[in-house]
């Protein structure tokens, strides 16, 4: 089953905002960072055991973790701070190592993430929570924005789709296509 739909749910759409605020206010503090710091590529992660979506507070800043690329100037720069080099995502061939948890660079990460109140484990909108059908998954979505306007597309084998709250006008997938190509075609 397949179902297309423009959004205007407030909460659903207030969590796709959050999620993008707290995601540039980490991707700035990275960069002011590594700038200061002397750390090279692109990549990075940062994570920790503790609450999702919400600053962590000064007693967890120990379990926050960075991640950055395995390379040569990594390694020559930090090369004792550094734990073994480690694939974390399953997609990309880049090699990670965290800082250990007593390294001077980490405790400044971390504070620095404490006193900026930064999202250390920030997650984007679960789609499946606005449906009836779909909470505890089996589902696949796309969505984009353009012209003023959120689209959805839900994927999935159950018999249902059904949203939980208003805010969720169903459209023809012809509509939802054009607006996608218009979208694309733009960027």
């Amino acid at each position: 089953m397949e179902k297309f739909y423009i959004v205007t749910n407030a909460d659903f759409l207030n969590e796709i905002k959050d999620y993008n605020v707290h995601d540039e206010e980490r991707r700035k503090l990275i960069n002011e960072f590594f700038d200061e710091k002397g750390i090279a590529g692109h990549a990075y992660h940062i994570g920790g055991n503790g609450f999702c979506n919400r600053p962590f507070e000064d007693f967890e800043k120990h379990s926050i973790r960075l991640y950055v690329e395995d390379c040569e100037e990594n390694n020559a720069k930090f090369g004792k701070e550094l734990l073994k080099p480690v694939n974390i995502f399953c997609d990309s061939d880049v090699m990670m190592r965290s800082f250990r948890a007593n390294s001077k660079t980490l405790k400044e990460f971390q504070e620095l993430c404490i006193e900026r109140k930064i999202i250390i484990n920030n997650h984007p909108v679960r789609e499946g929570d606005y449906f009836k059908e779909l909470r505890y998954g089996g589902y696949s979505v796309s969505r984009f924005e353009h012209d003023g306007k959120c689209y959805l597309n839900v994927k999935t084998n159950k018999n249902g789709i059904t949203p939980e709250s208003d805010g969720f006008a169903e459209i023809k997938g012809s509509e939802y296509y054009k607006a996608l190509e218009e979208f694309e075609s733009g960027n």
